[in-house]
C-alpha cells in the first residue's frame, strides 16, 4: 500500500468513527428522554399521555432518519456491514413502537 492509500484509509476510519461517535451521542440523548422522562417525569408534571405520545413519535422518526443518514454516509467504510446488522435489529424496535404509537394516536 501506498502512503497516499494509508492516509485516504486513515480518513475513512475516523469518518466512520465520527459519525459513529455522533449516533451513539444521539442514541443516548433520545433513549434517555423516551424512556425515562417522556414516561416517568411528564405526569409527575401533569402533562398528558397524548403529548408523550406526540414527542416519542417524533423521536421515532427522526432515529429511523438518523438510521438512514448514517447507512448512506457509511456505505463506504468497512463499518457498513456492522452498522447494517445493528440497524436491521433497531429499525424492527422502533418500527413496532413507531407503529403502537401511531395506533394509540388514531384510536384517541
Amino acid at each position: 500500500m501506498s502512503e497516499l492509500d494509508i492516509a485516504q484509509e486513515e480518513k475513512t476510519i475516523q469518518r466512520g468513527e465520527r459519525i459513529i461517535g455522533g449516533s451513539f451521542v444521539f442514541v443516548a440523548i433520545r433513549c434517555t428522554l423516551q424512556y425515562i422522562v417522556l414516561p416517568f417525569m411528564l405526569p409527575l408534571l401533569g402533562i398528558g399521555n397524548t403529548f408523550s405520545v406526540v414527542l416519542s413519535t417524533f423521536f421515532e422518526v427522526l432515529a429511523l432518519a438518523m438510521i438512514t443518514f448514517n447507512i448512506i454516509h457509511l456505505w463506504h467504510t468497512s463499518w457498513r456491514w456492522r452498522y447494517i446488522g445493528l440497524s436491521v435489529v433497531m429499525v424492527t424496535i422502533i418500527a413496532i413502537f413507531l407503529y403502537t404509537d401511531i395506533q394509540y394516536l388514531f384510536n384517541l
